[in-house]
């Protein structure tokens, strides 16, 4: 945690998020009824992003913890942990305070011998929230997920599929996707496909395999506060990776690299049902190029049950440069194996191979089988039709990346089922931080690519839907990609009850 203090000013920015602000839409009212009771009980959370206190260029770092909020607006206790630079992870105790308003917009500050950090968050529900950093000399995005009692004191156990991103380590930036089965706290199988730097599987073609000495030690133990725990992986390629777990529930963890000089985050979760891929996928990823903006993609594609990929569609920006709904015309995948499938999609432009590995078939993370970017991501299965009237409601949202330079947002859409929405957002750019409510419009396309412009921001926000309602998972509502050129940002909403 970082020394940074929060000015008055800032401080009351970050308590009104849910008032609004001078750049108010007529007749704008912030809707819901949260409160600050609705934030109670312990919580994980996990913030990535750039650090400018002690570099004017930035440093990237990553962040991630528990603490207990209270119901009344006062952090009890928790522990945060947090990584930058060469130094390795540097664990402190926090307390805080918080406060949300109504429509689930509002502030937490967490404190510790190190300093504070200052978080505007918009709750999903309440065991879900979106954060971002609300401080001026820095800017990251994140989640924070309620955890269950019930499930903090066990070591993990059962077969979890894996997504791991880290944008430095010793290895140059890197992502793992796979999965492994843990019993006992060994990790007696498991097996993924890595990109480091450019480099895939070692050079071997096939998934590296985690070996002898994979394990994730009981919670609580190592000096570890109870519901998170070290782990370490070590893969066939002679890489050792040592991490902090933190339990959401018996299904789902999240990671933070514990490596000296290692910056990212990453989670896993619960393999369930038959491992088949079954329907249309929406899909959400980012990486990382030769240049600071990299790569952000979202789309969708249409499986039949025979191996083929029948359509689909996507938009991205990589190092500033747009492609805006590009055709996917055929594809293929092969046949499901441990939880994996090699998916080829034949797009307008060009062939794009992803390495996917199912949680579910519902779910999976995947990773771009491409030597020039190192990108990963995520696919949910669509569910419903979709049109204008599917998005009707308020819908938490949180975005990061760069704008050229580092920008956040994170906040509320309004969508009136009738081709009008309203957004209400919290933005920290490069540190400068204000509020916005602005007007916009939106137009849904059968596959769920949904155009939206927002007045003052952009003409060319891109939505690729998953459902039009509450989904009660890990999957959020839909990918968004801010599809502008020399603009690399992206992120996600999900319906509020």
């Amino acid at each position: 945690m970082r020394k940074l203090s929060l000015s008055l000013g800032l401080a009351s920015l970050l308590f009104c998020l849910g008032c609004g602000s001078s750049n108010r839409v007529n007749n704008f009212v912030p809707k819901g009824n949260f409160s600050t009771a609705s934030l109670n009980g312990q919580y994980v959370y996990q913030i990535t992003g750039i650090d400018f206190s002690l570099n004017p260029l930035g440093a990237s770092y990553s962040e991630a913890g528990m603490f207990m909020a209270d119901g009344k607006g006062s952090i009890l206790n928790g522990t945060d942990d947090f990584s930058e630079g060469s130094g390795g992870v540097a664990t402190n105790s926090i307390t805080g305070s918080y406060s949300i308003a109504n429509d689930g917009t509002g502030r937490i500050t967490l404190t510790s011998a190190a300093g504070s950090i200052n978080l505007a968050v918009t709750l999903v529900s309440s065991s879900k929230l979106y954060l971002i950093e609300g401080d001026p000399l820095a800017d990251a995005g994140g989640i924070a997920e309620l955890q269950d009692p019930k499930a903090i004191a066990a070591t993990p156990s059962g077969t979890f599929t894996f997504r791991q991103h880290n944008v430095a380590s010793p290895r140059g930036t890197e992502s793992d996707v796979g999965a492994f089965t843990v019993s006992g706290g060994a990790v007696t199988s498991g097996s993924e496909d890595v990109n480091r730097g450019g480099a895939f599987n070692n050079g071997t073609g096939n998934p590296l395999t985690l070996l002898a000495g994979s394990s994730l030690a009981a919670p609580g133990s190592n000096s570890r506060p109870p519901g998170s725990g070290s782990g370490t992986f070590v893969d066939s390629s002679g890489v050792t990776s040592n991490f902090i777990y933190y339990i959401v529930d018996a299904s789902n963890l999240r990671f933070l690299p514990s490596d000296p000089g290692t910056i990212g985050l990453g989670r896993a979760e619960k393999q369930s049902g038959t491992l088949a891929l079954s329907g249309s996928y929406a899909f959400g990823s980012k990486g990382d190029t030769t240049l600071i903006g990299g790569v952000n993609t979202v789309g969708v594609f249409f499986t039949a049950n025979n191996g083929t990929i029948t359509a689909g569609a996507f938009d991205a920006v990589q190092d500033g440069n747009t492609s805006t709904n590009i055709s996917i015309t055929s594809g293929s995948y092969t046949p499901v194996s441990n939880g994996r499938t090699t998916v080829t999609l034949n797009a307008s432009t060009g062939t794009i191979q992803e390495f996917v590995w199912l949680v579910s078939p519902a779910r999976a993370f995947f990773l771009i089988n491409d030597s020039n970017k190192v990108e990963d991501g995520t696919l949910d299965l669509q569910s419903g039709t979709f049109s204008n009237s599917t998005m009707n409601g308020q819908f938490a949202f949180v975005m990061d990346g760069f704008d050229p330079s580092p920008k956040d947002r994170v906040g509320t859409l309004q969508w009136d089922g009738n081709g009008k929405l309203t957004l209400n957002e919290f933005v920290n750019a490069a540190g400068v931080t204000n509020i916005f409510v602005l007007p916009g419009t939106y137009s849904v396309s059968s596959n769920g690519r949904t155009a939206g412009s927002v007045s003052n921001l952009s003409s060319n926000l891109v939505f690729y839907l998953i459902s039009g309602s509450p989904t009660n998972t890990n999957a959020p509502n839909a990918y968004i990609l801010q599809n502008d050129t020399n603009v690399e940002v992206n992120g996600t909403i999900s319906k509020q009850p």
